[in-house]
């Protein structure tokens, strides 16, 4: 174990997610600092160490999906419940999106029966959408993030399966974070325009707004008025919800389902701008992401969770740095301390100007 003064999630996370055998040459924090290192540049472990190497590292990497979700959440869980005095003084929202990290390996197209139990696996988890060209698919992933005051933090994170439903797990993680902390309302972009997920929040009494799927109907409706209206409106023949329809000044057409009411139903919109906070974490953490190029689901859900809790070990900070000048102290603080306490720095090597740069 080694006490250092970085955030205590990366550190409980890198302990509980890496293994330490007695007859390990490279300690986790010679990993911590390669994964780090490979993380600042945006490469791949591969490219970036020499040792140890890519395999090394992730041979080390012994865990499962669900114990990386549920460490994830708990950490989240217990900073909210630290934090619940301080964010009762300011506005709290919750948005909710997908992200997806390319794929360009090959895709098993034998017979299913010839696959092995862990190429099975895998396969549960390679979705066919295609986000850059020259990718062959994608791995997809459920996001929560809280927004508050000037900051961001991301709250969970889930491995979804190709065809998973996971609308119910939506409604069940809202109504874990409002046991902890009150919040004005969920964040949802179209693609949660869902008239069981509108349902189920509506009956949980979970505040929300959704952008609205613009039907021919609602078109009709924009061509007869200008102004903010709100209506009653049935989603999918069953659920009732309120729509609210309206034009911004450069006359572009907005459509939101809601539970909540506004004095002003223009406010609706500047709201629902908060839900772009989750982007910008998807934008942010893209580049500090580990490239890897394995099939493997649990390599790959490990290199988005150190990401995101290497960004928000960023927001816990006064933020006077960058996020990357924010990596470049880890690395520091990492490279110095390992300097000072290992006896097998003479066997690390890194391809990168950093290592230069800090062992000089």
């Amino acid at each position: 174990m080694f006490s250092i003064n970085i955030d205590k999630n990366v550190h409980e996370f890198a302990h509980k997610n890496v293994s330490e055998k007695n007859n390990c040459v490279f300690s986790i924090a010679m990993i911590l600092l390669v994964l780090v290192s490979a993380a600042t540049n945006n490469h791949s472990v591969h490219s970036e160490a020499k040792a140890p190497n890519d395999d090394s590292v992730f041979y080390r990497i012994q865990t499962s999906i669900r114990q990386m979700e549920n460490q994830f959440w708990q950490q989240n869980i217990a900073f909210l419940r630290r934090k619940k005095e301080k964010l009762k003084k300011t506005k709290c929202y919750i948005t909710i999106d997908e992200t997806y990290d390319s794929y360009t390996g090959k895709l098993h197209k034998k017979d299913p029966k010839q696959l092995t139990k862990e190429e099975k696996e895998i396969q549960k988890y390679i979705h066919k959408y295609k986000p850059k060209n020259g990718d062959t698919g994608s791995f997809k992933y459920l996001v929560f993030a809280l927004v508050y005051g000037n900051k961001r933090r991301v709250l969970r994170v889930k491995a979804l399966k190709r065809k998973e439903k996971y609308k119910h797990f939506i409604v069940e993680t809202l109504k874990e974070i409002s046991k902890e902390i009150s919040f004005e309302c969920a964040l949802l972009d179209r693609g949660f325009y869902d008239a069981k997920l509108i349902d189920e929040l509506r009956k949980n009494n979970i505040p929300f707004i959704i952008r609205a799927k613009i039907s021919k109907k609602m078109k009709k409706i924009f061509g007869i008025y200008r102004l903010w209206k709100s209506y009653r409106y049935i989603v999918s023949g069953h659920t009732e919800t309120t729509l609210i329809l309206g034009r911004d000044i450069r006359n572009r057409q907005w459509g939101f389902v809601t539970n909540m009411t506004f004095d002003k139903l223009e406010d609706v919109r500047f709201v629902y701008k908060k839900r772009w906070n989750i982007e910008n974490i998807f934008k942010a953490t893209d580049g500090i992401q580990l490239r890897v190029a394995t099939a493997n689901h649990i390599t790959r859900m490990f290199a988005v969770c150190l990401s995101f809790l290497l960004y928000n070990a960023w927001q816990n900070t006064n933020k006077r740095s960058t996020l990357l000048e924010f990596m470049k102290v880890i690395f520091r603080i990492l490279f110095c301390f390992l300097r000072r306490t290992s006896r097998c720095m003479e066997l690390f090597r890194l391809n990168t100007p950093l290592w230069d740069f800090v062992a000089q």
